[in-house]
């Protein structure tokens, strides 16, 4: 019987929590190949995704879903290489515009490693795959090479049973359609759902995290317990030594991810994605509900920001020169009034180009009725 006269113990982890556009929207085009794919349980909201999608769209996501592991590569060559991951939408499809020919390589290369190594994990052995990876160079330099890359992709496609190999693997030796074919999935996702989504989402988001912040900061006796008390979730995973051993631990809110838990692992560095549970509000006492509403109350409590709320319901969504036209105000003074209702969650924003449009938070709307008619019981 060996002795140890020395036992290893868990690093003393840093955790942190982050919002993230980008991340949000990689794991639900993830969640919605799910649901097309293999029909398994999702929330309502990614099924209306999934109905709203254009063929066009699906069409990239059927080619790109292999190599790039249902989208779950793209998030983490994101999450790897993005200097900063809270992003706004313009800043987050510049980034994947930016990419040069050399990192969508690198990209291509990332996902041949990673469907290989699962396919040795966690698969029975196929008979054309072994084959096919026969005198392959699975090493990253090597696979730069065209040929060995080529022959690295079909054996990708095969474990992923691709009938139409043929017609699937020009377009991974093309680094320019790929990258295209890329941003038409994100954009098109962004556009056919996903935006409206994060309208709605991101402000519950935020204040989840602000309300959470301090969970960050206690002591765990090992990350497993630190997620627990942050999720609410236990990982039901065999990867759970190799997260009780990571020295950071970044924790991301994902909407429409229910029970489900999913990470991202560089290094000693563990991403983990989740959704935040929702507040139950109903029975909630008047003054925790209060707490929620506020910033809402103290946005509402000004005469020029109520003019620009009714300008609002009136018009749907208006930028901010049109806003000032309407009320003969200044631009500085109604720059100031929307970015306080912004802040208060009152108002949601979305960019187009350089021009903002500024449209009703309904949901906060919604919330300060809820509390003030408990006022009235």
């Amino acid at each position: 019987m060996e002795r140890h006269f020395f036992i290893t113990t868990y690093p003393h982890t840093k955790f942190y929590l982050k919002p993230s556009l980008g991340v949000n929207l990689l794991t639900n085009i993830q969640l919605l190949d799910y649901f097309i794919n293999r029909s398994s349980k999702q929330s309502q909201r990614v099924k209306e995704l999934a109905r709203k999608l254009p063929d066009p769209v699906k069409e990239d996501l059927r080619i790109l879903r292999t190599v790039f592991a249902h989208g779950v590569i793209l998030r983490n060559y994101y999450i790897k290489h993005a200097e900063d991951i809270d992003q706004t939408w313009p800043e987050f499809i510049s980034w994947w515009e930016g990419l040069r020919e050399e990192q969508i390589l690198d990209l291509i290369i990332f996902g041949i490693q990673e469907a290989i190594d699962y396919y040795y994990k966690f698969m029975e052995p196929i008979a054309s795959v072994e084959k096919t990876l026969k005198g392959v160079d699975l090493g990253k330099e090597a696979l730069k090479n065209d040929l060995n890359r080529k022959q690295a992709l079909i054996a990708v496609l095969q474990s992923w049973s691709v009938e139409e190999i043929h017609e699937v693997l020009p377009i991974y030796q093309d680094l320019a359609e790929v990258k295209t074919r890329i941003i038409h999935l994100i954009k098109g996702f962004w556009q056919f759902g996903f935006q409206e989504i994060w309208q709605k989402t991101q402000r519950e988001i935020e204040n989840w995290i602000t309300r959470n912040q301090t969970l960050i900061h206690q002591s765990y006796g090992t990350n497993e317990e630190a997620i627990f008390k942050i999720t609410g979730l236990y990982p039901a995973t065999k990867e759970i030594e190799q997260i009780n051993r990571a020295e950071f631990l970044t924790f991301i809110p994902v909407t429409n991810m229910g029970r489900l838990l999913t990470i991202c692992e560089l290094e000693n560095h563990i991403f983990l994605m989740f959704e935040p549970a929702k507040k139950e509000e109903t029975n909630q006492p008047a003054d925790v509900q209060m707490n929620d509403v506020n910033l809402a109350l103290e946005g509402l409590g000004d005469s020029t920001r109520l003019q620009i709320i009714h300008l609002l319901t009136r018009n749907k969504e208006m930028y901010a020169q049109q806003i000032v036209n309407e009320l003969d105000i200044n631009q500085s003074t109604v720059s100031r009034h929307l970015n306080q209702l912004y802040q208060a969650g009152l108002v949601t924003i979305r960019q187009e180009g350089n021009t903002k449009y500024f449209s009703i938070n309904k949901e906060t709307i919604k919330r300060v009725i809820q509390v003030l008619e408990t006022f009235l019981q």
